[in-house]
Parts: structure tokens; C-alpha cells; sequence
């Protein structure tokens, strides 16, 4: 009788077990890794568009408006849009995947900064999809320091269903 096979085989399953053992963590990881980036790469063209369709309403007149469908990735821990009109913020789209780093992009439009605001505060939001409404509104403030009140901000709001 051949007992060759007999130890062969479960020599051969145990090889099998470490291998496993030690690839799937690693498979797991680089799939984990990489879904990440791609939610991370979302919410910038996500954000990226709002900013675009900010800068088109701001190139047009007076209480210009438009409505804009934006997608964020569930992931999203946050989107701030703009500030308190005259602060620094309020020229700064800021956003943060869940458990990565918090980034930001300033609108303008040439060289001059786009102040945004929701009604005098951040606009805070998460992970969906929203339908915001944007409104280029006259500034109760001179904004650049000219001296003159003719100045616009963009207002931001989600719009209620």
C-alpha cells in the first residue's frame, strides 16, 4: 500500500491554508485602499462642479439664479460651503472623506474671490445627493474696499422639497 498520498495531502492543504492566510489581508487592504480613493476622488469632482456652477452664476446679472443637482459619496464626513460674508471662509468650499484628510478649494472668479454664504452661515452637508440653490445677490457690504456698495455674493441654499 502507498501511504505517500496519505501525508502528501494534508501537507498540501496546510501549504494552501498559509497562503490564504496570508493573501486575503493583503487582497482585502488593496481593494479597501483603492475603494477609498475612488470615493475621495468623487466627492472632489463633486466638488469641483459645485464650484463651477457657482462661477457661472456669479458671471451673470443681478439676482441671477440656478438650481444644481450635487452627488457627494456616503462616505462624505462633510462639505462646508462659504462663511459669514467679509470672513475667510466665505470664499472656501471645504470637504472631509470619513476617517481622511480635511481639503479645500477657494472659488473666484478671475482674481476676485467669490464670498458664499447660506443666509449669514456655513452651508454644512454630508454624503447624498442634493438639489442647492444658488442666487448672485447684491452685497450689503463693501466687499473689496473700493468704498462703493456695489459689490455680490453668492447665497447657497438646499432647496426644500
Amino acid at each position: 500500500m502507498e501511504e505517500d498520498g496519505i501525508v502528501d495531502l494534508p501537507m498540501r492543504l496546510l501549504i494552501v491554508a498559509a497562503i490564504l492566510v496570508f493573501t486575503v489581508p493583503v487582497v482585502m487592504g488593496v481593494v479597501n485602499y483603492y475603494s477609498a480613493a475612488a470615493d475621495e476622488e468623487q466627492l472632489a469632482a463633486g466638488v469641483n462642479y459645485l464650484k463651477q456652477q457657482i462661477k457661472i452664476v456669479f458671471a451673470q446679472g443681478d439676482n441671477a439664479s440656478m438650481v444644481v443637482r450635487v452627488s457627494f459619496p456616503y462616505g462624505t464626513d462633510f462639505v462646508k460651503i462659504g462663511g459669514k460674508i467679509g470672513t475667510a471662509d466665505a470664499h472656501l468650499i471645504k470637504y472631509k472623506m470619513r476617517n481622511g484628510v480635511e481639503r479645500y478649494t477657494v472659488v473666484n472668479y478671475g482674481n476676485l474671490g467669490i464670498q458664499m454664504t447660506d443666509n449669514g452661515k456655513t452651508l454644512w452637508i454630508v454624503g447624498g445627493t442634493y438639489n442647492l440653490v444658488i442666487t448672485k445677490m447684491k452685497a450689503p457690504i463693501d466687499l473689496n474696499g473700493d468704498g462703493l456698495l456695489n459689490d455680490y455674493y453668492i447665497n447657497i441654499q438646499v432647496r426644500k422639497v
